[in-house]
């Protein structure tokens, strides 16, 4: 009589995120106020939406929270890229004597 193997279960994998089709721009008059979720907003954020998601749980940035999802409107979207968009520097205009 030979002992039972000991089996190994596969790791669960994650469904990929649901992205809607034909979404506003956050930009645009219809988008400023519609909400995206972290996964719609990524392209148009320099993070991917894993981090835009982490971000949300540290409370890094400004969400929504409907009672069960997060989500970014379109307007919170244009203050981030904002937010870490670097300025060209320009020197300061000599004072006339």
């Amino acid at each position: 009589m030979t002992a039972p193997q000991a089996t190994k279960s596969a790791p669960r994998k994650r469904p990929a995120p649901k992205i809607r089709e034909n979404l506003p721009a956050p930009q645009t008059a219809e988008g400023q106020l519609f909400h995206y979720t972290p996964y719609e907003a990524a392209p148009w954020t320099p993070y991917s939406g894993r981090t835009l998601t982490d971000m949300i749980a540290r409370r890094e940035i400004d969400y929504v929270f409907n009672g069960r999802d997060n989500y970014l409107t379109g307007a919170q979207i244009v203050a981030l890229v904002e937010r870490y968009t670097v300025k060209p520097y320009s020197k300061p205009a000599r004072a006339a004597a």
